[in-house]
């Protein structure tokens, strides 16, 4: 009798294991994770905001500059947010007067759309495929 029940305990553990794979349906507790698993593009477009210095060389902005806070998911979806409603060039002034204190070597900020190899880009290729331009401005002096 043990080991029937044993049986039908190990039995019943396997098709909960496998359930998954069987239903569309995507829950708690049985998940397929299906925001990691699905066939995503080779290119991602990646909405961002970058300075320029002096000599044009291009450089990354920080979260606190972009958003005004340390959250890098708050920084992207202010600038999404702001390329949807087209009000970039408000985003645009308002990271310009952040950068003019912290950061003194950029003159000049672009709101951007920029479009990544994926694959390139963990390999190390950091430059864009393509850059959308939606706002630049002058950092103030």
């Amino acid at each position: 009798m043990r080991r029937r029940v044993a049986s039908v305990v190990s039995l019943l553990a396997i098709l909960v294991v496998l359930l998954p794979a069987w239903v569309e349906r995507d829950s708690y507790p049985l998940s397929t994770y299906p925001m990691f698993s699905y066939p995503r593009d080779r290119v991602a477009v990646v909405d961002t905001a970058v300075g320029y210095d002096a000599t044009g060389r291009r450089m990354r902005l920080t979260p606190t500059i972009i958003g005004g806070g340390s959250e890098v998911i708050h920084a992207a979806v202010t600038v999404s947010t702001a390329i949807a409603q087209r009000d970039t060039d408000a985003l645009c002034q308002e990271m310009a007067a952040r950068a003019a204190s912290r950061r003194p070597a950029l003159v000049r900020i672009e709101v951007v759309s920029e479009a990544h190899d994926v694959i390139a880009y963990f390999e190390g290729e950091e430059t864009p495929a393509s850059v959308v331009v939606h706002s630049s401005c002058e950092v103030p002096r």
